[in-house]
């Protein structure tokens, strides 16, 4: 019940005008790392390490790890670019806003950023991850539907079947589980 999903995204991914091979590449890797991430958090949160090591304490300790491994890539690969980035972006005739504007937004767009991962991982401890994955995937195809109407970004036939393909998926999922969780009750209460 998972293929129609992927086979959704996909379709709905390679018709997109921006598509690249290497862009679906890295993608395909974060998803592939968000789910191991959610499969063994999700292993941790069922057999806690140590006092106190609610979901929300196990997600803490995992943004200090994740921060303390990759900062030293960040920094490695972009850190000579940052400063010539944030002086583009304030300054110039080309300027897209002031400074402290600037620095509002990258604020307000992490504030929002951390809750929605925190939300997220909660979720993870309320679900299953595969239930959890196909809700994943689901938030995908609701932003393209929702970038196509708000931003009037142009879609293709196939952007359209990919994301019906998906969600026609997500249903065929929804129904195949609840018909299983279904005889698993029937079969405990008897």
């Amino acid at each position: 019940s998972l293929l129609p999903i992927v086979a959704g995204v996909i379709v709905a991914s390679v018709s997109e005008l921006s598509f690249t091979w290497l862009g679906f590449g890295m993608a395909m890797v974060s998803n592939v790392a968000f789910t191991a991430r959610n499969i063994f958090s999700k292993l941790n949160m069922n057999a806690p390490k140590g006092e106190n090591m609610d979901a929300l304490n196990l997600f803490a300790v995992l943004q200090l790890i994740s921060t303390v491994l990759i900062l030293p890539f960040m920094l490695l690969l972009e850190g000579s670019q940052i400063g010539a980035g944030w002086k583009a972006a304030t300054t110039g005739a080309k300027a897209a806003m002031t400074a402290s504007k600037l620095a509002l937004t990258l604020g307000i767009s992490g504030l929002f950023f951390q809750l929605y991962q925190e939300v997220a991982f909660l979720a993870l401890n309320s679900v299953h991850p595969v239930t959890h994955a196909v809700a994943n995937t689901m938030k995908r195809v609701v932003i393209i539907i929702t970038s196509i109407f708000v931003f009037k970004n142009p879609i293709t036939s196939a952007n359209m079947s990919g994301s019906a393909i998906a969600i026609a998926g997500v249903l065929i999922y929804s129904l195949v589980k609840n018909h299983f969780d279904a005889k698993a009750k029937e079969k405990a209460s008897s």
